[in-house]
């Protein structure tokens, strides 16, 4: 048996992998390449959702939007919720090509990238012209050595009003380590009031706006070892946003609320230290190139209120969704 330990990660997409044919591993090819994509969309699913509804909530705290040249720059931070169910997930061999486990085909819990299980290998088996032979393959824990809840982001965000009913947002976060997690989030958004168009003496009694954002992540999660090997997964992230938004001003204190949809899609790499058998070791620079892609969506919706001190204003908000999140802001307004 040649055994490889070694994390499955390195599964995460394909790429030039026809060197492969020149040696006994140019077998598994036809099979394997469904099974890499399998596992590693599975094992970073919850990253990509998170990651998702992270940097896609938190972009309003009104429907009211400002006019030219009044701005807002605030220090946004969210805490995004991973539910409990995503630290792990189902592995059925019967839906691979090639994967078994020791003990056969019954399927098993196995860490995603926020889980925790560990000491958990998979067998593939190829045929050779020396007759059938397999690979022990060790399963990869997550980025902590217990199951991950929370996904945090910290960033500055400027609101600038434009013409009537229309106002422009950015944002920025650098790179920031959190523990095991470092992110980089950068994005813009437009937000047009609906309402603005009414003529100024019909009093209509909610302020109503829509807006659209794109953001750009980029996350570095290291992987948790019993060794001193410091692998880690590397994900990219395009996302979009779409927000129906409505709020009501009572004095100095706002009342928001919001229906948002949102998708994204994510391309992740492997970077790592692992090993293959002797006649495999050529290929490690091949297999530090692997990707995998991920397409999310879903809705949410969002309640929020506001309470303004002259020229400072606090924002907290609550986004319903797949991966429930957080938004807390300090805001100096002009």
């Amino acid at each position: 048996m040649k055994k490889l330990r070694s994390f499955l990660v390195i599964w995460l997409g394909i790429s030039s992998l026809s060197s492969f044919a020149q040696t006994d591993f140019g077998e598994l090819i036809p099979n394997v390449v469904q099974d890499i994509q399998k596992f590693g969309q599975a094992y970073i699913a919850p990253a990509a959702n998170g990651a998702m509804y992270n940097i896609n909530s938190g972009w309003y705290n009104s429907a009211e939007s400002k006019s030219f040249p009044n701005f807002e720059i605030s220090v946004t931070s969210n805490t995004t919720l991973v539910p409990k169910e995503d630290n792990n997930f189902v592995l059925n061999p019967s839906e691979y090509n090639t994967v078994r486990f020791e003990n056969g085909f019954e399927p098993q819990q196995v860490a995603s990238i926020f889980g925790s299980k560990k000491d958990i290998s998979v067998f593939i088996d190829y045929e050779t012209q020396d007759g059938l032979e397999n690979i022990e393959i060790e399963l990869p824990q997550g980025i902590d050595s217990e199951d991950r809840s929370l996904l945090p982001s910290v960033f500055i965000q400027g609101n600038l009003g434009l013409t009537r009913g229309t106002e422009i947002k950015f944002r920025y976060s650098p790179e920031i380590e959190y523990g095991d997690i470092a992110t980089e989030i950068i994005g813009v958004a437009l937000q047009h009031e609906f309402t603005s168009w009414l003529d100024e003496n019909n009093h209509f009694p909610v302020a109503l706006a829509g807006l659209v954002s794109f953001s750009n992540f980029n996350g570095t999660y290291h992987i948790h070892t019993d060794d001193e090997s410091e692998p880690a997964v590397v994900s990219e992230m395009d996302a979009w946003s779409f927000s129906l938004i409505s709020s009501r001003k009572f004095l100095k204190f706002n009342v928001f609320a919001g229906l948002n949809y949102s998708s994204a899609s994510t391309i992740s790499r492997f970077e790592g230290v692992y090993s293959l058998p002797e006649q495999g070791e050529q290929f490690e620079d091949v297999l530090n190139q692997l990707r995998v892609s991920n397409k999310m969506d879903g809705f949410s919706g969002t309640l929020g209120a506001s309470y303004l001190f002259e020229y400072f204003k606090i924002n907290l908000s609550y986004n319903v969704q797949k991966y429930s999140n957080i938004s807390l802001g300090f805001s100096f307004v002009y």
